[in-house]
């Protein structure tokens, strides 16, 4: 699968037969080996059912696998038959990333307009187009700009990192409320002016957190003590 310029999601060679209710526990066993998924797919005339937890294949022993067939199971267990999860051919990629967080799978059968079964995705498949989309691929520096306030203006904040020459590749906004904030910015942007960037934004009175920066805050911090021993042992 692949993303155009809107965010669009396209169907690129992840083809996959679904099975009919008329197929057999045991042929849907070997589908299911044979697949590599975490789900079984269920079609009718190349239209999309639903899909099927493939666990339910090794916990009813009651049924026989040669003679038992999957609709003989859909009719048992009605309840265990997924209409919800799948994703359409269609769906922006923050879409398809919201299906997923909100499924358990690490496959989603994709179909188009009309719920024909086109193939699959996959969880992994779209964390890494969400990664490349959000330039989360790209190396920088990454800030946590803390809101005191809910109205805070987010462009006076790209504004003043802009200002000192950082290049922003992506941003994301936790809401939140505690007594001090109100939500929290997250942003990577260029490396080469990040300084200069975290500095204006704490002359403004932002408060901004960075993993790196504190992290050799605190390497600073040991090899000054340790000086400080050194010293003291003299």
């Amino acid at each position: 699968m692949k993303t155009d310029n809107s965010g669009m999601s396209t169907l690129v060679e992840q083809h996959i037969v679904g099975l009919e209710l008329s197929t057999s526990l045991a042929d849907t066993k070997q589908w299911y080996h044979d697949s590599g998924l975490d789900v079984v797919i269920l079609i009718q005339e190349e239209q999309l059912i639903g899909v099927l937890d493939p666990q339910f294949l090794f916990e009813h022993s009651e049924l026989d696998d040669e003679t038992a067939h999957l609709g003989d199971y859909i009719q048992e267990f009605p309840e265990d038959l997924d209409r919800q999860s799948f994703v359409r051919i269609s769906d922006h990629l923050f879409t398809l990333a919201e299906t997923f967080s909100h499924s358990t799978y690490q496959f989603l059968p994709l179909v188009d307009h009309q719920h024909k079964l086109l193939g699959i995705t996959s969880r992994a498949e779209t964390l890494e187009l969400l990664s490349s989309t959000l330039n989360m691929d790209i190396s920088g520096t990454i800030l946590d700009v803390m809101l005191p306030e809910s109205n805070n203006p987010i462009s006076e904040i790209i504004r003043l990192v802009e200002t000192e020459g950082a290049q922003v590749y992506t941003l994301g906004i936790q809401h939140y409320s505690s007594e001090e904030y109100h939500g929290k910015l997250s942003m990577k942007i260029s490396s080469d002016a990040a300084s200069n960037a975290i500095a204006t934004l704490e002359r403004f009175g932002y408060t901004v957190y960075t993993p790196h920066r504190d992290l050799q805050r605190d390497i600073d911090f040991h090899e000054r003590a340790n000086e400080l021993i050194r010293l003291l042992d003299l």
